[in-house]
């Protein structure tokens, strides 16, 4: 495989597991919010909880091959770079994000 392959399937491996770690949080949380009879607020308040939930996981595995690769001795490229920094920027300010939807409430 190429260093460009590499490149991408790292990045890509990262964002589908932030995908699955937010389908796996926001689905339960949104069942048991219909369950207790909660109004749509509390339904986005849940998806945005999971979608917090999978950046960090996401922005996780960027770090974590980012730095398996610098003690490797090899260079990431600057695309996955920008990936990673991107990333880690929205998981950060994404508690924000659940912030703002429960003020909507």
């Amino acid at each position: 495989m190429g260093g460009a392959d590499r490149e991408r399937t790292t990045v890509r491996r990262g964002l589908v597991a932030g995908g699955v770690v937010w389908a796996v949080t926001a689905a339960p949380l949104v069942v048991v919010v219909v369950r207790a009879g909660g109004d749509g607020a509390a339904g986005l308040v849940a998806v945005m909880m999971g979608l917090v939930a999978g950046s960090v996981a996401a922005s996780a595995w960027l770090m974590l091959a980012a730095a398996l690769d610098l003690l490797a001795g090899a260079r990431a490229s600057r695309r996955r770079a920008l990936w990673t920094v991107g990333v880690v920027v929205f998981a950060l300010a994404s508690p924000m994000l659940i912030v703002a939807a429960q003020a909507a409430r």
